[in-house]
């Protein structure tokens, strides 16, 4: 971890209220873990803010945000040039298993931290499925992208303006329905998408499921305390114990407090 000042090389509008953001930095893209984050100050902001890494691709470092508040559309307003403030990489990433079948399971903005590591595991010589859902098909991201990284890509939307019309968690239930080999999935969204499809998990032995909280945090290193969540072990911290946890550490207490 490193307090870092950066010169943003690249920031363009992807999508509607939603873009990307680039900058060099050596160190980062060293120490850098699928799954981790930066917690990057925002100018004229008090608190930082936690943002995915959402790519590297050699020296480059990349993050995927949405605007969401004051914050987020003040770092969309960030020119060409200008230095940011970055602290990090912070926080566990996802871990990588040796057999089965991998699936990612990105619900909206929840692509953000799945991209970095959908590009770690197109080494891994097994099946790669990626499940995208949205409320409707102008929010659906990366289609593209996990497709030309070799992987399948299902759809899901909610009011069924494209692919499967639903959730993630039902797509997910028709995929499944027959496997019995191990399955290997990685999920980042909502809490609500994590407690349905924490559901399904827990009813198939041969699953193993990570998932990336979103959350609130104020310093991002495990100090204030402000981002804790119930687990098995008692109360986590998602910045420092996280912000990837396994399904393992949730019983149905620990579901039912999210």
């Amino acid at each position: 971890m490193r307090l870092l000042k950066v010169k943003i090389n690249n920031i363009r509008q992807i999508k509607k209220d939603v873009y990307l953001i680039s900058f060099v930095s050596n160190y980062i893209a060293k120490k850098a873990h699928p799954g981790q984050f930066l917690h990057i100050k925002i100018k004229d902001t008090l608190l930082r803010r936690p943002f995915s890494i959402h790519n590297v691709d050699g020296k480059n470092i990349y993050v995927l945000f949405k605007i969401k508040g004051i914050a987020t559309r003040r770092l969309a307003n960030y020119k060409k040039g200008e230095l940011l403030d970055v602290l990090g990489p912070l926080g566990k990433g996802f871990s990588f298993k040796g057999k089965g079948k991998y699936i990612l399971i990105a619900g909206g903005m929840g692509v953000a931290p799945l991209y970095f590591l959908g590009k770690r595991l197109i080494s891994q010589d097994f099946l790669k499925i990626v499940i995208l859902g949205a409320r409707t098909k102008k929010e659906i991201l990366y289609d593209k992208e996990f497709k030309d990284l070799g992987y399948r890509v299902f759809v899901t939307t909610e009011d069924g303006s494209r692919g499967f019309k639903g959730r993630v968690d039902e797509q997910l239930k028709e995929l499944i329905d027959y496997e019995r080999e191990p399955l290997n999935l990685y999920a980042c969204g909502p809490k609500g998408m994590f407690k349905s499809l924490a559901l399904i998990v827990k009813e198939k032995s041969f699953i193993d499921m990570e998932f990336s909280f979103e959350q609130f945090m104020g310093c991002g290193i495990g100090v204030c305390c402000a981002c804790v969540i119930l687990t098995n072990q008692g109360y986590k911290k998602v910045c420092k114990d996280g912000p990837v946890f396994n399904l393992k550490n949730f019983d149905q207490n620990a579901l039912d407090m999210l």
